[in-house]
């Protein structure tokens, strides 16, 4: 009857399941009038009549329901309405029957029965909406059948009729009786089911709500962290041109950037966990010396096996072997510092972790292999493929305080690079147990190690990824705006370009831009983001606008933040930015800029005058 189960237990449900129930019989009623007022007496027609106005006063109180203001009022009043109206179409009927049987004529017995039987069969579906509508409306019909049937001059027992018409009258009643239980428990299903879709809705919009606070904080912590990564690495920068260096300071200083670089990219991969949460994590290809990077890692964390009483080395195993690459440099530092971090943990005081590094060249292909040797605990056989399922604790790993994410971070990385990630006990040969110099006990140890193929690269780009990148040189003089809000930031850019032939000048808000880029002319603007008064995108976009309106040439805008997210650096260019650099700053992609509006504005001067003399 109805294309889904609707709940009469609430207003929008019972008014549906009653206009059903109104227009399945309104025809049956009306085809019944007709019967009536061709075969039997007028009076008896009235009665078929008054059904159909019944009929309709029930379909007006659904509507007068639907209008009520107050829904549950509604509800209970159009309850109670439909209990009587029932009760009023159940009684209307077995009047009839009555008055049939009372004609004497066994047809019209019969007749008056079906009748009683239907009205009984109607009656009985009134056990969906409650026990006092089902008890209301089945009452008329069950006493008219039971008087119908029995006859009080003849025995029950000679009396087929009655005792059929009696367990006709029990198995129905029984039957929709013991549907009433089921057609409650689907409601109450229901009702469950509705609450946990809203609760489920809600902690949809809780979690969008979190996530988008997570990227919030995100985006905050990566600025705050920038700026003074930024000062770090640009007076690091700035230092290490100093030629008045001892040795030892230059090193020192080298030890500086590359800490600061390790941070940074550190950094750019807890912006990528967001990627990761949505399947989106990709690799960023770039050239990459792997030998160099590891010897790197190695360098930064002997400080720390220092202060824990752990020795740190490297081993190269191919010593000869070039490891140039075209690889990820982030998540290959990643991998390496989660697996140092853990062997150092895992070692105990007088113990030792080796980074060994080997590889095979094939074609334009190498496979490398990165291992991390440790004296701590060894790690059972049966723990070993787990140990790099997220949130799983191992022994080992709860006894070195883990969260169980390290690991797993790990071998998403290496599946993104087609590699592999494992750990193994230490060669046979290697394996030892005692006790170190302050007597502690000396585990066999581990190595945890991981393996991927990478193309090589040609020698000009192995070289350059060998060591560090050559910063371009500025060959004419160039004017540049420079808007920071920071005095660290500008101290940094002060230092750094102060041997470059450059004329800087600062703005300390997007304000102060707009005002010098109107009074004098630049060769170039670079544009902070985070600014007071007025930002650096409001700055850019008003620069813009006036270039527009006024026969000015365009000026090269950069924008110089650590508002780096893929989001950001869209929105920076379809604003009319020429490019952005990243806090801390890259010294090679910034004199790199440099050097290119260098020639530019060389080239033009030469160009002018070029036509200068021909005229």
């Amino acid at each position: 009857m109805f294309e889904q189960t609707v709940d009469v237990t609430r207003l929008d449900g019972f008014v549906r399941y009653t206009r059903g129930i109104v227009r399945a019989r309104l025809v049956l009623v009306a085809v019944f009038v007709g019967l009536l007022a061709l075969y039997t007496r007028v009076n008896l027609a009235l009665f078929g009549v008054v059904e159909l106005g019944i009929y309709a006063t029930l379909f007006l109180a659904t509507e007068a329901a639907l209008r009520h203001a107050d829904p549950v009022v509604a509800f209970r009043q159009l309850r109670w309405r439909s209990i009587s109206l029932v009760f009023l179409l159940s009684l209307n009927a077995c009047i009839l029957a009555v008055k049939l049987r009372l004609m004497g004529d066994p047809i019209m017995r019969m007749e008056a029965a079906l009748l009683a039987i239907c009205v009984l069969m109607f009656a009985a579906l009134r056990v969906h909406t409650g026990k006092v509508s089902y008890v209301t409306a089945a009452g008329p019909p069950v006493a008219t059948l039971l008087w119908i049937a029995f006859d009080r001059h003849a025995p029950l027992t000679d009396n087929h009729y009655a005792a059929a018409m009696l367990l006709f009258v029990v198995a129905v009643l029984a039957a929709t009786w013991r549907q009433q239980t089921t057609d409650r428990a689907l409601a109450q299903a229901l009702r469950d089911l509705a609450r946990k879709n809203a609760d489920l809705t809600e902690a949809i919009a809780e979690a969008k709500a979190a996530s988008r606070a997570k990227s919030d904080l995100l985006t905050v912590a990566s600025h705050e962290i920038r700026t003074p990564l930024n000062a770090v690495l640009g007076f690091a920068h700035a230092l290490r041109r100093d030629t008045f260096l001892t040795p030892t300071q230059a090193d020192l200083a080298q030890g500086v950037l590359e800490g600061g670089a390790q941070l940074t990219r550190l950094l750019d991969t807890v912006l990528d966990l967001t990627k990761v949460e949505t399947g989106q994590a990709a690799l960023t290809l770039a050239p990459v010396d792997l030998r160099r990077l590891v010897r790197a890692v190695v360098r930064v964390w002997s400080a720390h096996a220092q202060a824990v009483g752990v020795v740190l080395s490297f081993e190269d195993a191919d010593p000869d072997l070039a490891y140039g690459l075209l690889a990820d440099e982030a998540k290959l530092e990643q991998t390496l510092v989660n697996l140092v971090s853990n062997g150092l943990k895992a070692s105990p005081s007088g113990g030792a972790v080796v980074v060994r590094l080997a590889g095979v060249a094939k074609d334009q292909t190498l496979s490398a292999l990165v291992e991390v040797r440790d004296t701590g605990a060894p790690v059972p056989p049966e723990d070993r493929a787990r140990m790099f399922d997220a949130f799983e604790q191992t022994e080992r790993g709860r006894n070195l305080g883990g969260s169980g994410l390290g690991l797993s971070i790990c071998a998403a990385n290496l599946a993104l690079m087609d590699g592999e990630i494992g750990v193994d006990d230490l060669p046979g040969g290697e394996a030892r147990r005692g006790r170190s110099a302050q007597g502690k006990s000396i585990g066999r140890g581990a190595v945890f190690w991981f393996a991927f193929e990478a193309a090589t690269l040609a020698p000009p780009a192995a070289e350059l990824a060998a060591g560090s990148p050559a910063e371009a040189r500025v060959i004419a003089p160039i004017r540049v705006l420079a808007a920071e809000d920071n005095p660290a930031n500008r101290r940094v850019l002060a230092a750094l370009l102060a041997a470059s032939p450059i004329e800087l000048v600062f703005a300390e808000d997007g304000a102060q831009a707009l005002d010098a880029w109107r009074a004098e002319a630049f060769d170039l603007v670079l544009m902070d983001v985070n600014m007071p008064v007025l930002d650096g995108v409001a700055a850019l976009a008003r620069i813009r606008e006036l270039e527009t309106s006024t026969p000015r040439p365009r000026t090269p805008v950069w924008m110089l933040t650590a508002n780096v997210f893929d989001d950001d650096v869209a929105r920076y260019r379809a604003d009319g930015a020429d490019g952005v650099l990243r806090k801390p700053i890259d010294t090679v992609a910034l004199f790199a800029m440099l050097a290119q509006v260098a020639e530019k504005k060389a080239a033009a001067e030469t160009s002018r005058a070029s036509e200068s003399l021909s005229h």
